[in-house]
């Protein structure tokens, strides 16, 4: 067996160590120049974000990555990023595109055109209610309703909602954008449709009162001016006695009832004969 001193087990350590440190070296060169050099700027989220939310600058950062790993669409200044909502979830570590995005307004589709505090309700109406098709996709409007005797003990309307923004006339929203499944309708078809519902933005307490209102009564639109006045009017219940006051028809009179003439008895005397009464006059 051959026996090797400590300084050949040393040299052998040495060249191993060196060989390996050779194949090391080669295998990362060979590594560094197989990836490309152009690399782009790219947005990615920093952390998870949620569906529907805001983004902030704490939420995103912008690093470099090589060119073929782009994705496309993908947003490359995150000034566009911030301040619009995700519109669905973004895992962290992920290049963010433009249609995982909302912008403000109309790219978030119907919903994105409710005012924050308001809630889109849709209330029936026909031609005359509904302005004869004249209420459109922002407009405002007032609403009336009117009950009935048998709902509220007397006939009464009363203007319920002032100064209120039209989202929707049938489902065609401000812009003439028609929000439906089939987009291949023609255009003599929608013409033709008549107006049927009306879309309102109303706080959450006007919405009871609107749904109150169309299943108890009836509800009538009433369009404002273009050049509107933002201000209310002050404007209480009305009933027909407002109107043209209190009438008291006369009671007609009946027949007259008349009294059975009493039959006054005639001066004489009474004389009996067998079975027969009677009264002979006296002259």
């Amino acid at each position: 067996m051959l026996k090797l001193s400590n300084k050949g087990l040393l040299i052998i350590a040495v060249s191993l160590s060196l060989l390996t440190t050779g194949l090391v070296y080669s295998y990362l060169m060979k590594t560094s120049s197989s990836q490309p050099k152009d690399t782009g700027s790219v947005v990615v989220a920093k952390v998870d974000i949620g569906a529907k939310t805001r983004i902030t600058p704490e939420m995103v950062q912008v690093i470099k990555v090589p060119v073929p790993y782009l994705q496309p669409g993908v947003v490359t200044d995150s000034k566009e990023v911030i301040g619009t909502l995700s519109k669905e979830q973004i895992v962290s570590g992920e290049q963010i595109t433009a249609r995982r995005l909302i912008s403000e307004g109309k790219s978030a589709g119907f919903t994105g055109i409710i005012p924050p505090d308001k809630r889109a309700v849709t209330v029936g109406v026909n031609e005359v209610t509904g302005v004869a098709g004249f209420v459109k996709a922002g407009d405002y409007v007032d609403v009336v309703v009117t009950f009935d005797q048998n709902t509220v003990g007397d006939n009464v309307g009363h203007l319920v909602l002032q100064n209120i923004l039209v989202l929707a006339s049938n489902r065609e929203t401000e812009g003439g954008a028609v929000e439906t499944a089939n987009s291949n309708n023609s255009k003599e078809k929608k013409d033709i449709i008549k107006t049927a519902t009306v879309t309102l933005a109303v706080a959450p307490e006007e919405a009871a009162k609107l749904a109150l209102s169309e299943d108890k009564g009836k509800v009538r639109l009433a369009l404002r001016p273009f050049l509107q006045n933002a201000g209310i009017s002050i404007a209480g219940p009305v009933t027909p006695r407002d109107l043209v006051g209190i009438h008291s028809s006369p009671v007609p009179e009946g027949p007259r009832e008349q009294k059975p003439k009493v039959k006054q008895p005639v001066p004489g005397i009474q004389m009996i004969r067998g079975t027969k009464t009677e009264i002979v006059p006296i002259n």
